[in-house]
C-alpha cells in the first residue's frame, strides 16, 4: 500500500534555528493565504506577485506552499474555465507540488521539525501533498469523460490513502496530548503549549511556536516582533482587512439580491472583527491549515467517490477505496468554517454540489433523510392538527418535505435533512464570501446562481447586470459570468440577449466554440420561430433566420480547433451529433430551408441540461410548452420518433412544474418510457438500446423515478430507486455521460438514506 510517512536521519537544530524556521513556515502559509485570498477577491495579479517575492529568497521547504498556492489560483482558473491550456498548466504546477511536499515532509522528519503544538513533524506537508492529488484528480474528473474518471482514480486512491495515514497521526497526536493533560490535572488547549515572549513589562504569547522557548529566545526583540507580524497578519486576514480592503463586517448582509445592501451600515467599522463564531482566533496558522485542509480533502474526496459510476464504485469497494457523501458532504461543510481559501474553495465545491449550472442535487427531489423519522414526525403532526381543530387551514397534497424550514445546525454537526437542503445556511455562508471579497464577480455570480435556483431569475439577471463584465480581471470569471447570464435569459426567453452574450464568448473564451455558435443560433431560432407564432413581434424576421442557419450548420466548423488531450469537449460532441442529425433530416425530406429540418425546439434541450425547467416561472413554463407543442415545420410534421422523444420528455417537465403532474407522467409513461423500455408479465426488464440522443433514455428513467416521488411520496421510495437503477443500467460513455451519471447517483444515494435510515 502507499504510504507517506517515514524518513531517514539528519544533524538535529538547536532550538534557536528550529524557532526561527517554525516561525518563517507560519509567516510563509500566511503569505500563501494572503496571496489566495487576493486571487478570491480578482486580483490574481497581485496575488501572484506576493508568491514571486516569496521564493525569491526561499529554499525548497518555503517554495512549497507558494508551488501548491500557485496551484490553487491555477486549479480555480481551469475549473471556471474548463480551457483545456488552463487545465494543462494547473496539472504541471500540482504535479511539481506533489513532489515537493514529498521532499518537505521528509526533510521536517529529519530535522524533528515540529510547526505544531499537537501534529509529528512534516504534517502539515503530507496535507499540502494530498491536496496537489486531489486537485490535480478533479481536473481530470471535470473533463467529463468516462474514461478521464478512470485515470483519476489512481491520484484518488493515493490521496485516500493519505488521508488515512494523516488522520491516523491526527488521531494519535490528539488522543496522547489529551491523556498528558488528564495526567497533569490541566484543560487542553490552544494555548497551553504557546510560547511566551517578555518585553517592556508585557507577556505576549505566540500560538505559532508550540514549545517553550529558553530564557534567551523569550527576550528576543527580533524574534518577537516576528512572532508579533504573524499575529497581525492571521488577525486581518480572519476580519477579511488582509486584503486591502476595510474589515468584512461592514458589508456582511443577511439577505440575497441588490435591495438588501441599502441596509448596510453608514458608519464603516475599523475593528478586525470576524463574522462568525466558529472562527477560532487563538488557533495557530500551521494548525488551521492542518484541520481546515484534511477537513476539505478528505470531504471533497469522500464525495466525489459516492458519486462515480456503480461499476468503477463497486471495483473500489472492494479494495476498501469507498466514499460517503453524507459523511463527505459534512466534513466539506466543517471545512468551510475556517477563515481561508480552504473554507472558500468548500463552499465553491458546495455551491457547485447545490446551486451550480448544473446541479448534482434535484431541488424536486427533496427526499427526506428518514423515512421512519419522517413518517413519525407526519403521524405527530396530524396528531396535533386534529386537537387544534384547524379546519381551515391548508394543507399542501405535496408528499415532500422541505427540510430547510426546520433544519438546524450547529459548529460540529448537520442533520442529513439539513445535507440536503442547506437553506438559509448556505445563503449565510456564501453572503460572508460576498462581504470579504466585495471585489470578486466570482462570488457575486455565486449568487446569482443562488437567485435563479430559487426561481427569482429577474433579480438574477439584474444582479450579474449590476457589475460591468468588461471590469471583471480574471478572463475565466468573465467568461463564466457572460455564460451563466446568457443560460439565466435563456430561461427567461430573452433570446436576443442570450445570443448576444454567447457570441461574445468568442472573442474571450478559448472553450467550447462549436457549443457557443451552437447555443446562439438556437436562440435565433426560437425568435424566428416565435415570429411566427405572432408571439414575437420585430422586424429582425429575416435576420433572425439567416443568423439562426449560419450559426447552427457551421457550428462544427470550429471542431477538432479547441480540444481537451486531443478530444473534443462533450458538449462539442453533442453539438456534433445534433447538426449530422438536422442535416440527414433536411436531405431525407429534400428541404431547401435547413431550418425546417430542426424539429424540437433545441434551445429548450441546451435547457434542460442546465436546469431552466425547475427554474422557469409558470409564465414561462406555458411559454415552452406552447413552443413544444403549437409550432409545426416539415420535421415535426415528419413525426421522426426520436424528435418525439425529445419533445414528449421535456413537455412532461414542463407539466410537472406546472403542477400538472398526473399529466406529465402519464406523457412519460406512454409517449416515452415505451420506445426503449418494457417490463414483461413475469417482471422482467427490457431495454431497447438506442443512441441517437444518448443523454435522453437515462434521463428519463431519472425523471420518472421523481415523478414517482412527486405522486406517492416515501411510500413509493422502492419504486423510485428502481426507476434510478434502471438508469444506471441504461447509462454508457456518451458525451454529457459524468454529468447524468453523477446526477442519477446523487439521487440514488439519497433514496437509499431515506430508505435505510
Amino acid at each position: 500500500m502507499f504510504s507517506f510517512f517515514g524518513g531517514g536521519s539528519a544533524p538535529e537544530l538547536s532550538q534557536e534555528e528550529k524557532t526561527k524556521l517554525v516561525l518563517k513556515q507560519a509567516y510563509d502559509f500566511e503569505i500563501a493565504l494572503r496571496a489566495m485570498d487576493y486571487v478570491l477577491d480578482d486580483n490574481a495579479e497581485r496575488g501572484l506577485k506576493l508568491l514571486e517575492d516569496s521564493d525569491k529568497e526561499a529554499d525548497e521547504d518555503e517554495r512549497t506552499i507558494n508551488v501548491l498556492a500557485r496551484g490553487v489560483i491555477e486549479f480555480l482558473e481551469a475549473t471556471l474555465s474548463f480551457e483545456a491550456e488552463e487545465m494543462k498548466k494547473a496539472s504541471a504546477t500540482l504535479a511539481k507540488a506533489e513532489t515537493l511536499s514529498q521532499k518537505s515532509k521528509t526533510n521536517a522528519e529529519n530535522l524533528k521539525l515540529s510547526n505544531s503544538s499537537r501534529y509529528p513533524p512534516g504534517t502539515v506537508f503530507a496535507v499540502t501533498y494530498t491536496e496537489s492529488l486531489l486537485l490535480h484528480a478533479l481536473l481530470m474528473i471535470f473533463s467529463e469523460s468516462m474514461m478521464e474518471v478512470a485515470k483519476a482514480l489512481l491520484k484518488l486512491r493515493k490521496a485516500y490513502y493519505t488521508l488515512q495515514e494523516v488522520l491516523q497521526q491526527i488521531k494519535d497526536a490528539n488522543l496522547k496530548a489529551v491523556e498528558e493533560a488528564e495526567r497533569r490535572g490541566e484543560n487542553l488547549s490552544a494555548g497551553s503549549s504557546a510560547a511566551s515572549f517578555i518585553g517592556e513589562g508585557e507577556v505576549f504569547n505566540s500560538v505559532d511556536i508550540p514549545y517553550k522557548l529558553s530564557e534567551e529566545e523569550a527576550k528576543d526583540k527580533d524574534l518577537l516582533e516576528f512572532a508579533e507580524k504573524v499575529h497581525r497578519m492571521r488577525m486581518k486576514r480572519l476580519s477579511g482587512a488582509h486584503i486591502d480592503n476595510p474589515p468584512a463586517i461592514n458589508r456582511l448582509r443577511d439577505e440575497l439580491g441588490l435591495q438588501a445592501m441599502d441596509k448596510l451600515p453608514k458608519e464603516p467599522i475599523e475593528d478586525h472583527v470576524v463574522l462568525s463564531d466558529d472562527i477560532d482566533k487563538s488557533q495557530a496558522t500551521i494548525d488551521e491549515f492542518i484541520h481546515s485542509g484534511v477537513n476539505l480533502c478528505f470531504g471533497i474526496l469522500q464525495v466525489v467517490l459516492s458519486l462515480l459510476p456503480p461499476a468503477i464504485g463497486a471495483v473500489l469497494s472492494v479494495v476498501g477505496f469507498s466514499g460517503s457523501r453524507e459523511e463527505g458532504l459534512k466534513l466539506v461543510w466543517k471545512a468551510t468554517k475556517h477563515r481561508n481559501v480552504h473554507g472558500c474553495i468548500g463552499l465553491l465545491g458546495l455551491m457547485f454540489y447545490y446551486d451550480g449550472p448544473f446541479q448534482f442535487t434535484d431541488d424536486d427531489f427533496d427526499v427526506p433523510a428518514s423515512v421512519k423519522e419522517y413518517l413519525e414526525s407526519q403521524k405527530k403532526k396530524e396528531i396535533t392538527d386534529n386537537k387544534e381543530g384547524d379546519e381551515d387551514k391548508e394543507v399542501s397534497r405535496e408528499p415532500s418535505i422541505t427540510a430547510q424550514s426546520v433544519a438546524t445546525v450547529d459548529s460540529l454537526n448537520m442533520d442529513s435533512n439539513t445535507l440536503l437542503h442547506p437553506g438559509k445556511i448556505m445563503e449565510d455562508a456564501l453572503l460572508k464570501s460576498r462581504a470579504l471579497f466585495p471585489n470578486s464577480a466570482l462570488w457575486l455570480l455565486n449568487e446569482a446562481r443562488m437567485l435563479s435556483g430559487k426561481g427569482r431569475l429577474e433579480d438574477a439577471v439584474a444582479l450579474m447586470d449590476s457589475i460591468d463584465v468588461n471590469k471583471i480581471r480574471m478572463r475565466q470569471v468573465k467568461s463564466l459570468m457572460i455564460f451563466d447570464r446568457a443560460i439565466t435569459l435563456i430561461h427567461l426567453h430573452e433570446y436576443d440577449r442570450a445570443a448576444d452574450d454567447i457570441l461574445s464568448l468568442l472573442d474571450i473564451s478559448d472553450w467550447s466554440h462549436a457549443f457557443y455558435s451552437y447555443f446562439a443560433g438556437c436562440c435565433y431560432l426560437e425568435n424566428w420561430r416565435m415570429i411566427q407564432m405572432g408571439d414575437l413581434k420585430s422586424d429582425k424576421e429575416e435576420f433572425y433566420k439567416e443568423q439562426a442557419s449560419k450559426l447552427i450548420f457551421k457550428s462544427v466548423d470550429y471542431l477538432g480547433k479547441k480540444t481537451w488531450r486531443s478530444k473534443n469537449l462533450p458538449l462539442d460532441r453533442f453539438v456534433a451529433r445534433k447538426v449530422e442529425q438536422f442535416k440527414a433530416t433536411q436531405a431525407k425530406l429534400n428541404l431547401t430551408n435547413p431550418l425546417d429540418a430542426i424539429a424540437t425546439s433545441p434551445v429548450y434541450e441546451i435547457a434542460y441540461f442546465y436546469n431552466g425547467f425547475n427554474r422557469m416561472s409558470k409564465k414561462h413554463l406555458e411559454i415552452s410548452q406552447k413552443m413544444l407543442t403549437e409550432y409545426k415545420n416539415p420535421a415535426i410534421e415528419s413525426n421522426d420518433p426520436n424528435q418525439n422523444l425529445i419533445r414528449d420528455l421535456l413537455l412532461s417537465l414542463s407539466l410537472r412544474r406546472l403542477d400538472k403532474i398526473e399529466e406529465g407522467c402519464k406523457l412519460l409513461d406512454e409517449k416515452v418510457l415505451p420506445v426503449f423500455f418494457s417490463v414483461t408479465a413475469d417482471n422482467h426488464v427490457s431495454y431497447v438500446k438506442k443512441s441517437e440522443d444518448p443523454w435522453l433514455y437515462p434521463s428519463a428513467f431519472y425523471e420518472r423515478a421523481l415523478f414517482c416521488w412527486k405522486l406517492n411520496g416515501v411510500e413509493k421510495l422502492p419504486e423510485c430507486k428502481e426507476w434510478l437503477i434502471r438508469a444506471q443500467n441504461y447509462a454508457d460513455d456518451y458525451e454529457l455521460s459524468s454529468r447524468v451519471g453523477m446526477k442519477i447517483k446523487a439521487a440514488i444515494d439519497r433514496v437509499d438514506s431515506a430508505l435505510n435510515n
